[in-house]
């Protein structure tokens, strides 16, 4: 979005140590301490009445994100009753529009629960520990246009607060993490004995997990040292981490590197490119099908 389309105001820290942000169109927020006088302070503002929203508990880049009917009564949950997951979250960032309940669009319990689960997303995108947990919900036309919108305008605002770098990729390309991996390798049957940033052990076999970067030819997949060594011998697997996630042999990836004279070389680079029809992986001139080594059918 451009900045001329909208704009972003961030008031200094106050007293209380609240640090108050807006758009020019929705978006309001309050980025609190842990702290009891801040947020008694925060519900004064609010006129001591219910207001819905969302939440992110900062603990550095550990964030807990939640959302709620009355923000005032969760966030003092926190503060009295933190989970063992969260307890030592210093901040709380809160957001809604700076409604009334009954005017809110935030009062719609199915909208903040689609925020949540895209604010999930977009913070683990962004590198941080994300330590809850959103789920699915059926929107309606009206709920859907409501949630595109201010999905928008919230990229915007968070990097603008410069809580994170960057939106998530065009939907059905977004990245896919370890917790969403392994329920989908739970459901195809496969055990997971060790998980890494990079690599995993499943089923006894090798795993080489790349997310691949966004290049003319599609997802580039850089093979070096040990994963290029596993590839010339066809030994392992790579696993896809983005769009329909896909694990394929390196037996069958070595079918498009087929001049052996290429293993010299200290990187190679394939590419997959996801299509409605199919999925294929390329090099040079050589492509393959790889529809068949999906893991998540939409």
């Amino acid at each position: 979005m451009a900045d001329l389309e909208i704009g972003y105001h961030e008031d200094p820290e106050n007293s209380n140590g609240i640090r108050r942000a807006r758009t020019t169109k929705q978006i309001r927020s309050w980025h609190i301490p842990r702290s009891v006088k801040a947020l008694k302070k925060l519900n004064e503002e609010m006129g001591e009445a219910a207001f819905p929203g969302n939440y992110i508990l900062f603990d550095r880049m550990k964030a807990y994100i939640g959302e709620a009917g009355n923000i005032y009564e969760r966030i003092k949950n926190h503060l009295k009753n933190p989970e063992e997951k969260n307890k030592n979250w210093s901040s709380a960032l809160i957001l809604n529009d700076g409604r009334p309940a009954t005017q809110s669009d935030f009062n719609d319990t199915v909208v903040r629960l689609a925020l949540e689960l895209h604010l999930i997303k977009l913070f683990k995108a962004n590198k941080y520990q994300v330590v809850s947990q959103g789920r699915e919900t059926s929107l309606n036309p009206i709920q859907k246009q409501m949630v595109g919108s201010l999905i928008e305008e919230l990229n915007y605002f968070l990097l603008k607060k410069n809580l994170i770098t960057k939106p998530l990729e065009e939907e059905g390309f977004e990245e896919v993490f370890e917790d969403e991996f392994k329920k989908l390798l739970a459901h195809h049957g496969k055990n997971v004995q060790k998980w890494t940033a990079k690599e995993a052990i499943i089923d006894g076999q090798k795993i080489y997990i790349r997310s691949g970067s966004p290049k003319p030819k599609g997802w580039q997949i850089t093979f070096r040292n040990r994963f290029l060594n596993s590839l010339q011998k066809g030994e392992g697997y790579l696993l896809v981490s983005r769009g329909d996630v896909l694990l394929i042999p390196l037996n069958e990836v070595r079918k498009v590197v087929t001049d052996t004279s290429t293993y010299k070389q200290n990187t190679i680079d394939v590419y997959v490119v996801f299509t409605k029809e199919k999925t294929t992986l390329t090099y040079s001139k050589n492509v393959i099908d790889v529809t068949g080594y999906k893991l998540r059918k939409r």
